[in-house]
């Protein structure tokens, strides 16, 4: 069990390629992958257990999009319910409220971030100051300019996302001062730093 946040952002800075599954199919192909940290960006209330036991049972630090479960609502009994059952290291979310839910349950809290202009920038710090998530996850995350301006705003570790699809991708997003990428193309999963 991961016990803070200095502990969490090690982890990813050892293993800074991570996995983002967005199917059952490419949630089994991660279990056996290199990548130690995964992102689930889907799921339904049916299936998640059994989903998340396979993700804990290989040892994966993992990380529940909750406002992408199907029949589940991101509300306070929904992330309790999450923390107890599945035992995610945390969540991902675009919304404030959730990130207050899933530390008030225990849980590890990323918020996502759409850099699309100069007023998402200004709403997403506001957002991050007043919710406090542990990290911030930049989407999309393959523009230099726009993480370099991301890492001049956000006081908190920061995580690429969106449209990581080569080998430069990557390098160019750590070079840029995130701490890790995340990315559903499989054979980035596999990178050496």
């Amino acid at each position: 069990m991961i016990k803070n946040v200095d502990e969490l952002v090690d982890i990813l800075i050892m293993n800074p390629v991570i996995a983002a599954v967005r199917d059952g199919d490419m949630l089994d192909r991660s279990l056996d992958s290199a990548s130690k940290v995964v992102f689930m960006l889907f799921g339904s209330i049916g299936e998640l257990e059994r989903q998340c036991e396979k993700l804990y049972n290989a040892g994966k630090v993992f990380f529940l999009h909750v406002d992408l479960i199907d029949g589940l609502r991101p509300d306070p009994v929904g992330v309790r319910y999450i923390a107890s059952t599945m035992k995610p290291t945390g969540i991902i979310t675009t919304k404030g409220a959730c990130v207050r839910m899933a530390h008030d349950s225990g849980l590890f809290a990323i918020q996502r971030v759409f850099m699309l202009d100069s007023s998402a920038l200004r709403s997403g710090v506001q957002n991050v100051l007043s919710c406090r998530p542990d990290l911030v996850e930049i989407l999309p995350g393959v523009s230099e300019k726009v993480l370099s301006i991301a890492k001049q705003q956000f006081t908190l570790p920061l995580i690429a996302g969106g449209l990581i699809n080569t080998k430069v991708d990557v390098f160019s997003a750590l070079n840029a001062g995130v701490i890790a990428v995340s990315t559903s193309c499989e054979p980035l999963w596999c990178l050496d730093k």
